[in-house]
């Protein structure tokens, strides 16, 4: 259904839709399945031993702002990882850019 509706509404953007309490109830329980499925192969990846980091983290170690980070996602340069709504980075993809690997044990506080 969802397909169909991004249809119409690209094809029509001013249209003005009329729809069911129950076609709307399945609209919705169609695109909340989607999410958590979403959701689930993300945490799926991150399980497989890839560490994130937090947006200061990130940040710091790339010498740039929280700005650009959220510039960099948008570009497809640096894409967030959304856990529990809080924004996260790849360990491996902050390495990828800074060019060598991070040590377990180094201090990003410093």
């Amino acid at each position: 259904m969802r397909t169909d509706l991004n249809t119409i509404i690209n094809e029509n953007p001013n249209l003005i839709l009329q729809v069911t309490a129950s076609d709307l109830r399945y609209f919705l329980d169609d695109l909340i399945f989607e999410i958590r499925s979403m959701t689930l192969a993300e945490a799926k990846e991150i399980k497989r031993g890839d560490s994130l980091l937090t947006i200061n983290e990130a940040a710091r170690i790339l010498s740039v702002s929280k700005m650009t980070l959220y510039r960099w996602d948008k570009a497809g340069v640096l894409k967030k990882v959304e856990i529990g709504g809080k924004r996260r980075y790849r360990k491996t993809d902050v390495e990828r850019l800074v060019g060598f690997r991070l040590e377990e044990d180094v201090d990003i506080d410093n």
